[in-house]
């Protein structure tokens, strides 16, 4: 079942809330680092200090109507703070902003679907009011599916390049059908550099270097490890929000949303 536009709203909201809360939050280890030299005292105003914003957080969303519609994985997160907070949750509530925008651009809250070769900016939250959904009612608008579901699958494609990047790199026994040798691909660099260049004859991506994908200006082949793992973490959370908005998650579970290639 694919969600209505109240419910996307209404996810858009949790992830402000969650998005925020990773934003105004320290890891654990990050704490346990600068709070070495701290008193015992001190320690614990911090600590109460980032429980009263946790607090206040979960009751504005309870008063909302939109606690109940949290995962558990948010809800733990949410009602978390300090030096209970890891590195890898907060890591991975910071990203949502990318699926954030996805949802964003589904209720026309943005012109343009995001450029691929940017991080979305946090300051684009100021453009989900948290209210009741009801007060919402007859504003929200939804794109149509068909240009949903063609980001979606452009999308899909772009982590599909993500996935042969690593299997490459781990050198994947690729065999290649009769078929295939025929036509001259005999490695999965091949496949890709025919993907990349339908693709583009195809309008689904803008530009192809070297017959290959682009994530800032270089070809996916090249990229260093570090923009290989910002590429890779925006284009898995705006295909996990377009999987979410094309009801693929079962019984429309945030947390269950699928993001196979």
């Amino acid at each position: 079942m694919k969600p209505n536009s109240k419910d996307i709203y209404r996810r858009l909201m949790i992830l402000k809330y969650l998005i925020i809360h990773s934003y105004s939050t320290f890891s654990s280890e990050y704490l346990k680092e600068s709070a070495e030299h701290w008193t015992i005292t001190e320690k614990e105003s911090f600590d109460k200090e980032l429980e009263k914003d946790m607090n206040k957080n979960v009751s504005e969303m309870k008063s909302l109507g939109i606690w109940e519609y949290t995962t558990k994985t948010e809800r733990e997160f949410l009602s978390s703070f300090g030096s209970k907070i890891n590195s890898v949750s907060l890591m991975n509530a910071n990203w949502r902003m990318e699926a954030a925008i996805i949802l964003m651009w589904s209720l026309n809250l943005i012109d343009k679907f995001p450029d691929i070769n940017e991080q979305t900016n946090p300051e684009l939250l100021k453009l989900v009011e948290t209210r009741k959904i009801k007060l919402f009612s007859n504003k929200l608008t939804l794109r149509p599916n068909r240009e949903i579901l063609k980001m979606r699958d452009i999308i899909e494609t772009w982590h599909w390049r993500v996935n042969t990047r690593r299997l490459i790199e781990n050198d994947f026994d690729f065999q290649p059908h009769a078929t295939m040798r025929d036509a001259g691909i005999v490695s999965l660099d091949d496949v890709v550099q025919m993907t990349a260049k339908s693709a583009y004859s195809n309008g689904e991506i803008k530009e192809i270097i070297d017959n290959d994908f682009v994530f800032k200006g270089k070809p996916f082949r090249d990229l260093n490890k570090e923009d290989f793992d910002e590429a890779t973490s925006i284009i898995i959370e705006r295909h996990y929000a377009l999987n979410w908005l094309c009801g693929l998650a079962p019984r429309n579970n945030w947390d269950e949303t699928p993001t196979d290639t």
